[in-house]
């Protein structure tokens, strides 16, 4: 945090915007099921699992790996793709967010909140067997895209209430 001067001479704290920066993070986020799945797959494989056609391997292996296995590696490939799926979102209303110039207090806690939610996320993608705790996987989830969402609301209605009325010009 750094301290600024304020008309009254007393300090004030200014919060830093780590917003941008966690676009980055955010995307970073989606490697490791992936890399999971690869060093898994070769190992199970017998080093079969092949870097050449990548995303024919788990119906490749299909027949070839006990189901447990094969479904751990279906699970690690889905949050991968998941990750990558909700990434655009995120790194949309990031920057929509910075655009409007919403507080940094509310894009860092946004921020936080994705990340935080994406991690218990795959967490639970990658470890969930049963029906039951799919659900709470599926409100993960949802908590995951409350936040990208509440920032391209807050990010909308501030730019929408800044334009200029073209009858005014």
């Amino acid at each position: 945090m750094s301290s600024t001067s304020n008309s009254s001479g007393a300090l004030s704290r200014q919060q830093k915007n780590h917003s941008i920066l966690s676009i980055p993070i955010v995307y970073a986020l989606a490697f490791p099921p992936h890399l999971y799945a690869f060093a898994r797959g070769m190992t199970a494989s017998n080093y079969t699992y092949s870097n050449t056609v990548p995303r024919a391997n788990l119906d490749l292996l299909k027949s070839k790996l006990p189901e447990a296995t094969w479904q751990s590696l279906a699970r690690a490939q889905g949050a991968h793709l998941n990750a990558l799926e909700g990434f655009p979102l995120f790194a949309g209303a990031m920057i929509a967010g910075n655009y409007a110039k919403l507080s940094p207090n509310d894009l860092n806690f946004a921020a936080a909140e994705y990340i935080c939610a994406r991690v218990v996320y795959t967490a639970l993608y990658m470890t969930t067997k049963s029906e039951a705790w799919s659900y709470l996987r599926t409100g993960v989830y949802a908590w995951s895209l409350a936040a990208p969402i509440w920032i391209l609301w807050k990010a909308g209605k501030k730019i929408r209430d800044q334009s200029v009325d073209l009858k005014e010009l």
